[in-house]
């Protein structure tokens, strides 16, 4: 079954989930027997509505991951590289982090109150990364973002001042 990950990997997942885990928390049973689609055309459209919500959900938790991580290092780098990468490009530890929200998300969805111990406490970590990382406490090897063009050869004018309420 393919999957619609902008990031992360089926073999990233795997790595956190294991299967069966992982297709209780999408409401999916990839091993359910396919129905014919000729024969039984109601079962076969469940069946794809099935499959088609179980990636959404995972692409959902995925996108939601990113977005945070990209709100806290937007500033400081450039993410649209960082996310971008693909296979053996993609950084390490910018995948560690994004699994540990991606997972704690899952998780979350079916019952907050009963999220692992040990997802809870890979969630809390990343989220005490992501602070250090905005105050400067820890940088990264990413890639910086790139500094604006400089306005040179274009005149300004006017200033700062403001004499009496009037602007010159």
């Amino acid at each position: 079954m393919p999957t619609a990950y902008t990031f992360l990997t089926e073999t990233d997942v795997r790595s956190r989930l294991r299967d069966e885990h992982l297709h209780d928390l999408v409401d999916f049973d990839p091993g359910a027997e396919i129905p014919n689609q000729t024969t039984e055309p109601e079962a076969y459209a469940a069946y794809q509505a099935a499959v088609a919500a179980s990636e959404t959900v995972k692409v959902s938790c995925e996108s939601m991951a990113i977005a945070q991580i990209r709100s806290v290092l937007n500033n400081r780098y450039n993410t649209t590289a960082l996310f971008s990468a693909t296979a053996g490009a993609r950084n390490s530890l910018l995948i560690l982090h994004v699994l540990n929200i991606f997972t704690y998300l899952v998780h979350r969805r079916i019952n907050p109150r009963k999220i692992p111990e040990q997802v809870k406490d890979d969630h809390d970590e990343t989220l005490a990364w992501l602070d250090r990382v905005a105050v400067g406490n820890e940088a990264p090897d990413f890639p910086a973002v790139e500094a604006p063009e400089d306005n040179a050869g274009i005149p300004r004018v006017g200033g700062a001042y403001i004499p009496n309420g009037h602007y010159f």
